[in-house]
């Protein structure tokens, strides 16, 4: 996999296409190999996943790594039609409730790529899952100028066509679409790259394999397999496929009051040509004082909160803040606190999305990630990809991402202050869990595991007393969690809702 993202970026930036002239024999050669249907459903079953998440899954339900386990999708069904052009996919869940609630409940998958969307001067997270298809990457290839080429990976011959769609990326750059053609003319792999603001220039690699003639010109693969940055992300197995269905327009419909998204969960970077959005309005920060050199940093009401911890010669922060504007606007609050001493470490508390989109601003201001062992291959794969499709901070200002790990509990003093990390295992959520306790001043700091005065602890928080007693951490106070409570929380508030 990785030879073949490396063959394409030499395809992209250094060979010139020696079969550019042949590319609409290509094309047409491999749409008769698909059996030149105009519309297509396969169906079988599926799995997909939250991106940075894990899914649920009625036999695993402590999460084992990023995008594991995946969640499974039943009775699943995919059309797409050519000739809208649109996609839409359909099928059973069952889904994990929220706050790392256990409780399994019925539900329904359902994504499409709108007429409208599959526009390619349109933003390209919303349009690249109906091109990542055989079927749409073979009709964007005829209508946008695809180049052909001959390369040989890992000892196999590939014609890889080439295009990139209208719209261009937030720096400016075009995206690229790459299709990788076997000698029968059957895609094997179909690659594009998204700016996305913790995975950078993300691959988005689907697979297809175990081609199969279903009957009635229905030709398809038998697996489907694509992953984001590397990671896996959805997964299908055909069973049934057929070719210019009568039905097409009522297959897969969408749940009733529902319009649908479009497929996959969106991501950054994917900038219409032409103009920027709008800046979002600025981040007023308020300070808590906590103690001596420890001080809380909060934006308000659905602030995503950070920790500032000094030490003798530097600074650390418990938290990045949610979103690069308001982990710029901690940065430049700490700067005013300690104007003379660098941010030399950035804790994260698990490495869900929401938690980690402010940790690029961090890696440009050369912070060292500190994170749980389990966490360590992603932000290193994560953090130092290129960022040529991003125009954010660490783009601007490129850095090496460096990571520290902490496996069970790690301690951090220089003897004017003392902050320890401790790993949070099993719990429901997340795999990489950590909290931070701060002695002097009797601090727990956590991420995701919220207590609602009044309300019963959820399955994420049931799991969390028990850790923190088999740790002999219970000898704090204050309670502060990264999501915003409405007022200070206690120890006492954490033990009431679990019964205790």
């Amino acid at each position: 996999m990785k030879r073949l993202a490396l063959t394409a970026i030499v395809l992209a930036s250094l060979c010139v296409p020696a079969m550019a002239q042949d590319a609409k024999t290509v094309i047409a050669n491999a749409q008769k190999a698909l059996g030149d249907a105009k519309s297509i459903t396969y169906s079988g079953s599926a799995k997909d996943v939250s991106f940075q998440q894990c899914g649920a899954n009625a036999t695993q339900m402590n999460c084992q790594g990023p995008h594991d386990p995946m969640r499974p999708i039943n009775n699943y069904v995919r059309v797409i039609d050519l000739t809208a052009p649109s996609s839409r996919h359909t099928g059973a869940t069952n889904n994990i409730g929220a706050g790392g609630s256990t409780t399994v409940t019925p539900g329904t998958f359902f994504q499409q790529v709108t007429p409208q969307q599959a526009d390619v001067s349109q933003p390209w997270a919303g349009s690249l899952e109906f091109y990542l298809t055989p079927w749409g990457f073979l009709k964007g290839a005829a209508e946008n100028n695809a180049t052909a080429t001959r390369v040989r990976v890992e000892g196999k011959n590939y014609t890889v066509l080439r295009w990139s769609p209208a719209v261009k990326a937030a720096s400016g750059m075009s995206y690229v679409i790459n299709g990788y053609l076997n000698d029968q003319n059957q895609i094997e792999r179909v690659e594009t790259w998204l700016g996305e603001n913790i995975m950078g220039d993300m691959q988005i690699l689907a697979t297809y394999s175990g081609w199969k003639d279903f009957g009635g010109g229905a030709i398809a693969p038998t697996k489907i397999v694509q992953t984001r940055g590397g990671w896996p992300f959805f997964e299908v197995d055909v069973t049934a496929a057929k070719a210019n269905p009568a039905d097409v327009a009522t297959l897969a419909p969408a749940p009733a009051g529902r319009g649908g998204g479009p497929g996959g969960p969106p991501a950054g970077g994917a900038g219409r040509a032409g103009g920027a959005p709008a800046a979002p309005p600025a981040l007023m920060v308020t300070t808590e004082k906590l103690g001596d050199g420890l001080y809380r940093l909060t934006t308000g009401a659905g602030s995503y909160d950070s920790l500032v911890v000094e030490f003798r010669d530097h600074v650390m922060m418990l938290e990045a803040g949610q979103s690069e504007a308001r982990a710029l606007a901690y940065i430049a609050e700490t700067k005013k606190l300690y104007p003379n001493k660098p941010i030399r470490y950035v804790m994260n508390t698990h490495p869900h999305s929401d938690h980690t989109g402010g940790l690029p601003a961090l890696v440009a201001e050369g912070a060292t990630i500190i994170t749980q062992k389990n966490n360590v291959v992603f932000f290193d794969r994560a953090l130092n990809t290129p960022r040529t499709l991003l125009t954010d901070t660490l783009a601007k200002n490129p850095k090496k991402a460096k990571v520290e790990a902490v496996e069970e509990k790690k301690v951090y003093s220089d003897g004017t202050r003392i902050v320890e990390m401790y790993h949070i295992y099993p719990a429901p959520h997340s795999n990489g869990l950590m909290v931070a306790y701060i002695p002097k001043e009797k601090i727990l700091f956590q991420g995701d595991f919220s207590v609602t005065p009044g309300q019963p602890a959820n399955d994420h928080v049931k799991a969390l007393v028990p850790a923190l007693e088999k740790l002999n951490l219970v000898n704090f106070e204050r309670y502060i969690n990264v999501h915003a409570s409405d007022a200070p929380q206690t120890k006492a508030d954490v033990w009431k809702a679990v019964g205790k």
